[in-house]
């Protein structure tokens, strides 16, 4: 991907207007003098510029690249829970409350007709290096623990397409999201990059694995009292996969720890994290 690398840097327009009043072969010689300029760049291929380069060419064409023959992502290394009443909220949460980083994601029943408010959260998904956990917070009669992790300061979560999640969080149980990550947005904001990333780009991008998503599984009734087969595996992975995206990008590209929030920086800067990525490195991710 990265021989198009040129192309994410130069203005399309303005070569066209070049083209346009100087002549075909003034255009010529600017895109190769550009193409030289980062064929240069990328020869030296340990520099923090020629990585940061050939990341933005991969993100950008990320949409070309034929998944057709790559392993589908799963969550097998994990054990996964599935929590829906007090007693084992109690025992899950004894596990996640020592958490550094978490996936996460939250599921509604969708509504289909014009004027009908939003359904309550029905699931909240977590995730950590060895377990998912699907809360279904409908079943359970008293959750506060679970938001107290939601808004520890202390624990990253790690999820795409958070606007809706937090502004849900805050109007239904009053509980603010705080030191959370948005993965979809951050290429976008930070990068420049044209779209955000949803999970499946993230998982190719990051783990160079496919990723089965279903319309069907997605708009299902999330507050069925047993959850399908169909609906775990949608909702583990939806968390999952953002968390080994995200710890991936820590491993491989460092370099981008910059277009992180500064306090994840100062986390990241005193070790915090090394014995996640250890753990995530050992397991053959």
């Amino acid at each position: 991907m990265t021989n198009n690398i040129s192309d994410c840097f130069i203005n399309k327009k303005r070569l066209g207007l070049v083209e346009d009043l100087c002549g075909k072969e003034e255009l010529i010689q600017i895109q190769s003098i550009l193409n030289k300029c980062f064929e240069d760049i990328l020869f030296k291929k340990n520099t923090k510029t020629s990585k940061l380069l050939s990341f933005i060419s991969d993100l950008d064409n990320i949409l070309e690249v034929d998944d057709s023959k790559l392993d589908l992502y799963n969550n097998v290394n994990r054990k996964e829970f599935i929590i829906n009443n007090d007693e084992t909220l109690k025992e899950a949460i004894n596990i996640i409350k020592d958490a550094k980083i978490l996936g996460f994601d939250s599921e509604q029943k969708p509504v289909f007709k014009k004027g009908v408010p939003a359904s309550k959260i029905a699931i909240i998904q977590l995730c950590d290096a060895n377990n998912s956990y699907i809360f279904q917070v409908q079943q359970i009669n008293n959750i506060d623990s679970l938001l107290d992790i939601l808004s520890n300061e202390e624990i990253t979560k790690v999820g795409i397409g958070l606007k809706n999640d937090k502004q849900v969080l805050y109007n239904e149980f009053k509980c603010t999201l705080n030191a959370f990550i948005d993965f979809g947005i951050l290429f976008k904001s930070k990068l420049f990059s044209s779209n955000e990333l949803g999970a499946k780009k993230a998982c190719l991008l990051f783990l160079n694995k496919k990723m089965q998503k279903s319309k069907n599984i997605s708009r299902s009734n999330w507050e069925n009292k047993e959850l399908t087969l169909g609906q775990i595996k949608y909702a583990n992975e939806d968390a999952s996969c953002v968390y080994d995206a995200f710890s991936m990008m820590l491993i491989k590209y460092e370099f981008l720890l910059d277009i992180l929030p500064l306090w994840f920086q100062e986390e990241y800067n005193n070790s915090t994290y090394d014995s996640l990525l250890e753990v995530f490195v050992t397991k053959g991710y």
